[in-house]
């Protein structure tokens, strides 16, 4: 074992307080092993694709690098369900060690706190200590397993106690205060019978009905006692201050380190308590623990210090007026002492960065890539003249000194879907910066990216030409654009190459003449774009808008003869089943055609000219389709069967709802849809199973029960019978 072992950390947005906690103890326990650390975060952490935003997810790219001995990924911090499965692709080809803290993965070392536990805890408070019977439990998605085990582990102590409690109980939202703000104003407008308490499976949720009730006059506790969990901090900001439960993150951190270290060492793991404990407000009748109460408000303190020093300060003034990276180097290092306890942060960016754009930036960045780094602040020296550094090189000691130990973030430089870089923040003790430094590192990338333009008069003519070759509303090429990129592409490609154009029509027959069915139908669009995007990032690909509601995908290189069916096949269960789309459009509403050809074969515009023929064709063969008597009502039962396959369909009983007889239903349902209904059933379960593949890190068992299966073996079954393959191989796919 290494002296000082280097431990990578996978997190997001680390400046929340909830991270702080799991960091904490992770970073106290490395310290305490003699190890080194690299948290890799992102700053946004968005929970759905934003092609601005969707860069900053770069960052993990880092956690390839051969100088980690270990990695640490703290995933339910990471909420995109498209960023879990880019990370967990990563990790899964590394040979080190990995923990995982809070989520099941298969073929790592998993650790979560036990929420049912807490939960149980909770309602024990609840139930012993104020007596209530009349309990309501609001929890997070429905789709969501910890939700379900927030629910049960009340459940499990209401029934010990022989205390009614049923589905009418049990509210599911969204962990966020939203669906808090809405569940209260069910319960003032009486649509929702008030009970004695409600126990809400986040912070977050419980401060959203704390905060409606106190706009609305409900007095808490005393006309309802409201508990939360997580202890997310900021209570000082809702009133009265929120009775929760801190499950010890800290603790899992400890935990997380511990494990790690000792499959370094080859021996035994300590054993470290994951208890949590009551945090006591005034949402019930105990009134507040004054000891954590004062403990929040210290912290608050110091982060208002820090907030006044910004605000009183000039720093983005000075930033404006840099002219050159040298004054921009200088400026940061003025204003550097903004940040809490950093003892070292230092500015890495490509090495042409300043001529990057969103197509250059498409190239993968590699561990022998010379990037140009300034030392804005440093143990070793200071100084605004650059140093060049290849990515591996950006974990050695000499960078950071020869310490004892150090705690490093990397954390992204990005703008308009644009990798410029990161920032490297040291601390020589167990730290981690906050919302402050983060509108620090704001200001210094806005900064940057205006002295980019200042010094690139090519930034401003691609704003000029934008219009011309890609699509306003979605930011995907035109029918110019497009037509420009299969010239590049065929000029590009070897004569042995081939090239696969898939043409995607969303939306027939779908009425948009209204202005919010307009509206609508823009977000759809941006919808399906961010699906096509998600996917041509995966293979080399681009992607264009070429009509109302058509779109494009076209892959080139050395790619199999049908190609084209498998990016249709991906395109149609990732669009038919995204939540705008699939709650909109009725089952059938998307026509996808495609063609793989050799590069001495292709022509553009007969290809192009030939899949238009093929969708037009098939459109008229739909809407003969839609000729047929009672057509509507089969639709309908289609549609439903599509988003909801779990449930359990019978066509009996859908015969009798459309008192037909059985005989004559499925007659007609296999000549509208070219299938059996009992087939049809089964594809719709399939369809689902492949959606939740591509789009969650969920496991195999869980996925068919979200299906339909009650059996595993018989879902396997069925998903290699339907589709050639496994369905861990179809994740995999690409």
């Amino acid at each position: 074992m290494k002296e000082h072992p280097l431990i990578g950390i996978i997190s997001a947005k680390v400046s929340d307080p909830e991270q702080h906690l799991v960091l904490g103890g992770i970073l106290s326990q490395a310290e305490k092993e003699g190890a080194h650390t690299a948290v890799f975060s992102n700053i946004y952490n968005f929970n759905r694709y934003f092609a601005s935003t969707e860069v900053e997810n770069k960052i993990y790219e880092l956690v390839a690098s051969p100088r980690l001995d270990g990695i640490i990924l703290i995933a339910d911090a990471i909420l995109n369900p498209f960023v879990q499965q880019y990370i967990y692709e990563r990790i899964s080809k590394l040979n080190i060690p990995i923990v995982v803290i809070g989520a099941e993965i298969e073929g790592f070392t998993c650790i979560n706190n036990d929420v049912r536990k807490d939960m149980r805890d909770i309602a024990r408070h609840i139930t012993d200590v104020h007596g209530f019977t009349l309990i309501d439990v609001l929890t997070g998605y429905e789709h969501i397993q910890t939700s379900h085990d927030r629910v049960n582990g009340v459940r499990d102590i209401l029934n010990e106690r022989n205390i009614p409690f049923g589905d009418e109980n049990i509210i599911y939202g969204d962990f966020w205060t939203t669906s808090g703000e809405k569940l209260a104003m069910e319960y003032i407008s009486g649509k929702r019978r008030m009970p004695q308490a409600l126990i809400c499976a986040s912070d977050y949720m419980a401060y959203g009905v704390i905060d409606k009730f106190f706009e609305h006059g409900v007095n808490v506790p005393d006309d309802i006692t409201v508990v939360g969990y997580e202890y997310a901090g900021k209570r000082f900001f809702h009133s009265p201050v929120l009775t929760t439960y801190r499950r010890s993150r800290k603790a899992l951190g400890e935990k997380a380190a511990n494990i790690l270290c000792s499959m370094f060492k080859n021996k035994e793991p300590e054993k470290i308590s994951f208890d949590g404990c009551m945090i006591l407000g005034d949402t019930c009748s105990c009134g507040t623990d004054k000891f954590f109460f004062g403990q929040e408000l210290n912290e608050m303190k110091k982060i208002r210090y820090y907030a006044d020093l910004n605000i009183s300060g000039n720093f983005e003034q000075q930033l404006t007026v840099c002219r050159s990276i040298s004054d921009y180097i200088h400026t940061l290092q003025e204003f550097v002492y903004l940040i809490r306890n950093i003892t070292g942060v230092y500015l890495c960016l490509y090495e042409n960065w300043c001529n990057l754009s969103e197509k250059t930036n498409m190239d993968k960045k590699c561990d022998d890539e010379i990037m140009t780094l300034y030392r804005v602040m440093s143990p070793v020296e200071v100084s605004s003249e650059p140093h060049f550094f290849t990515r591996k090189m950006l974990f050695t000691n000499e960078l950071y000194g020869a310490g004892e130990r150090y705690f490093l973030y990397f954390i992204p430089i990005f703008s308009a879907g644009i990798d410029l870089g990161y920032f490297i923040f040291q601390y020589n003790e167990p730290d981690c910066y906050d919302a402050m430094a983060v509108e620090w590192i704001k200001s210094a990338v806005n900064a940057l990216v205006v002295l980019k333009m200042k010094n690139d008069i090519h930034e401003l003519l691609e704003c000029n030409n934008l219009s011309e070759f890609h699509d306003t509303a979605t930011g995907l090429y035109n029918f110019k654009g497009l037509i420009s990129e299969l010239a590049n592409t065929t000029v590009n490609s070897r004569e042995d190459d081939k090239i696969s154009v898939v043409m995607v029509k969303t939306g027939i027959f779908s009425d948009d003449s209204r202005i919010e069915e307009k509206n609508m139908s823009l977000r759809i669009d941006n919808e399906t774009a961010e699906c096509m995007k998600r996917i041509s990032g995966s293979v080399n690909s681009f992607c264009a808008k070429i009509g109302e509601r058509q779109f494009v995908i076209v892959s080139s290189g050395k790619i199999p003869d049908d190609y084209d069916k498998t990016i249709s096949d991906r395109l149609e269960v990732m669009i038919s089943h995204s939540p705008l789309y699939s709650g909109k459009y009725k089952s059938g509403s998307m026509i996808i055609t495609g063609i793989t050809v050799t590069v001495g074969d292709f022509s553009a515009k007969k290809i192009i000219t030939s899949l238009e023929n093929e969708i037009s064709l098939r459109y008229s063969q739909i809407s003969e389709t839609g000729k047929t008597p009672d057509y509507n009502k089969y639709i309908n039962i289609r549609t439903e069967m599509y988003r909801h396959p779990e449930n359990k369909w019978d066509a009996q009983e859908s015969c009798r709802n459309f008192q037909l007889s059985y005989g004559h239903f499925r007659a007609e349902y296999k000549k509208i849809f070219g299938i059996s209904f009992h087939r049809d059933l089964i594809q719709s379960r399939i369809s689902m199973a492949k959606y939740l593949l591509i789009t969650t890190s969920l496991s195999i068992s869980t996925i068919a029960v979200k299906c339909g299966y009650d059996d595993d073996k018989y879902f396997l079954r069925q998903f290699r019978t339907i589709t050639g393959s496994t369905p861990n191989a179809y994740r995999r796919l690409k």
